[in-house]
């Protein structure tokens, strides 16, 4: 007869299955759990070099893109330039800069139709060249087919970076508009060059009111950094530009809505130069 308290005979403990289970269950769920893991590390990974592919092509895409602008701007040649020559001051030249204080309608804040018309100011007093310049825009009038105004200002004045845009009513970008329109300044000085059709850029006076000017094909401004103006389509509904400025990372404009705007220091810096009388000589323009 079978020893009943033989290993063999032994009936099974629920309790050990039960434990026996509870650890099967662990060690399934863990292994689960570090597959699991291993997965997302694989794809983490797989989207890390993804990235970084898609990085370096754009790093290339716009290191190709900043030779192409170079080379545009001719940089075997700007090294020999002579200095920027003096700017446009002749205003009773037919081809000059026109430039108009506005009336109550085209100053108002929003983007409307009336803000595409000249919008001039009846009774209001003349406004010159040497006034723009004043307030710290210098115009250059050029000729599209020789580039060598352009060249000797990006050297004399580092600047680095270049861009182009084409903006239209009828193929408009609503958003672009609309931030063009608002009030603001940049912190480095800029360059717009108008390379076809014509627009307007409303500009603050010493007395804070809007001063239109007028560009056309040609027009190259230079603009102080710290003055506050805006800018817009006129009625002909299309400009193409070229714009320079010095460093990418200050380019964005800060609005005069914003109330911090108005203690930055390259706006305080402005008001001093525009209290000595003339901007664009402060800064180094002849």
């Amino acid at each position: 007869m079978a020893d009943p308290s033989s290993p063999t005979n032994r009936q099974p403990d629920p309790r050990e299955e039960a434990e026996i289970r509870n650890r099967d269950e662990k060690r399934r769920k863990e292994e689960d759990e570090r597959k699991r893991r291993a997965e997302a590390e694989r794809l983490a990974e797989e989207k890390r070099q993804k990235d970084e592919k898609a990085r370096r092509v754009e790093e290339e895409r716009r290191r190709q893109k900043q030779e192409e602008e170079w080379k545009k701007l001719g940089t075997d040649v700007i090294a020999v330039l002579p200095p920027v020559p003096s700017s446009f001051t002749d205003d009773h030249d037919p081809l000059g800069l026109k430039a108009w204080y506005v009336d109550d309608e085209v100053a108002k804040p929003t983007l409307r139709m009336a803000s595409l018309k000249k919008g001039r100011k009846s009774g209001a007093p003349r406004v010159t060249l040497s006034n723009l310049r004043e307030l710290g825009i210098v115009y250059f009038r050029i000729n599209l087919n020789d580039f060598s105004v352009v060249n000797q200002i990006v050297k004399e004045r580092l600047y680095k970076h270049t861009d182009e845009i084409r903006v239209s009513q009828t193929c408009k970008d609503e958003q672009f508009l609309e931030r063009w329109f608002q009030e603001h300044y940049n912190e480095d000085e800029q360059v717009r060059l108008v390379t076809d059709g014509s627009c307007f850029f409303d500009v603050r006076s010493k007395q804070d009111t809007w001063i239109r000017v007028h560009a056309q094909a040609g027009d190259l401004l230079v603009f102080a950094p710290g003055l506050y103006h805006r800018g817009t389509l006129d009625e002909n509904d299309y400009v193409a530009m070229l714009r320079v400025f010095r460093d990418a990372q200050r380019f964005a404009p800060l609005f005069r809505a914003d109330k911090r705007a108005d203690a930055h220091p390259s706006r305080l810096q402005y008001l001093k130069m525009l209290k000595k009388g003339n901007v664009a000589s402060e800064i180094g323009m002849k």
